[in-house]
């Protein structure tokens, strides 16, 4: 499974496409504090990580038919209107 955290930086989407989500965090200084449980997201969603502030797990589409769970700090969110 791939990973997308998607973060604004001085006015700019920002991307960083990773398979470890916990280190890829942890480098970044963010908390993973919990896992979705929400039934009624798509399977590949459940039992997936949270992210303190961010939007997400979220359905990212596939490469090479593996799922993209992304993540969204809030600025991010905003902007695309969510």
């Amino acid at each position: 499974m791939g990973y997308q955290i998607v973060q604004q930086i001085e006015g700019a989407s920002a991307s960083i496409i990773t398979d470890d989500l916990h280190g890829t965090a942890a480098n970044l200084g963010l908390e993973i504090y919990g896992i979705e449980t929400r039934a009624n997201l798509r399977p590949c969603l459940q039992g997936q990580p949270k992210i303190r502030g961010y939007v997400g797990p979220c359905y990212g589409g596939e490469v090479d038919g593996v799922p993209v769970i992304r993540y969204e700090d809030a600025a991010t969110y905003r902007e695309m209107g969510a």
